[in-house]
């Protein structure tokens, strides 16, 4: 009978810590409102939606009418709409170059790419110009334009 007891009190704490820990999600540590346009010619989004910012990567989330349309999950691996690849093979398919690993994590954060190769500074932020493609972030908007590839990322952060 105490065997019983115990198998039901263990149940139950088991039950009620499943519930209250296996519910909780991981906060991001920053969250910010974004008009986000993916362009290739794999994919065209563009709408509103949100970048959160956790320790161990990044998600952006983007809405069309309320839906979820896009989420792209930036990690170990690269993860949109639950399709997970290597970043590498993710750049070969959606930025048609194989890129540095890294390079989506830099334009999704506004950050120089390539270790700030050819860099000019400007008024409102800097400029890089490659012989392929351009990236440019200037008052909270990042723009990289690949035209020999049809690839567009424009990211411009909301108010």
């Amino acid at each position: 009978m105490n065997i019983y007891k115990f198998g039901s009190k263990f149940t139950t704490l088991a039950l009620l810590s499943a519930l209250i820990f296996g519910c909780s999600t991981a906060q991001p540590k920053h969250s910010s409102g974004v008009l986000f346009s993916f362009i290739t010619p794999q994919i065209r989004i563009s709408d509103t939606g949100f970048i959160h910012s956790y320790t161990n990567g990044t998600q952006v989330q983007i809405y069309n009418s309320g839906t979820l349309t896009l989420n792209l999950k930036l990690a170990q691996n690269i993860c949109i709409n639950s399709a997970c690849m290597s970043r590498k093979s993710f750049n070969i398919k959606y930025l048609n170059s194989p890129h540095y690993n890294e390079i989506l994590d830099d334009i999704i954060t506004q950050r120089a790419i390539y270790d700030s190769a050819n860099l000019i500074q400007t008024d409102c932020g800097f400029v890089q110009d490659f012989s392929s493609f351009r990236y440019e972030v200037c008052d909270k908007t990042a723009k990289f334009i690949d035209s020999k590839n049809n690839i567009k990322i424009i990211i411009r952060e909301l108010q």
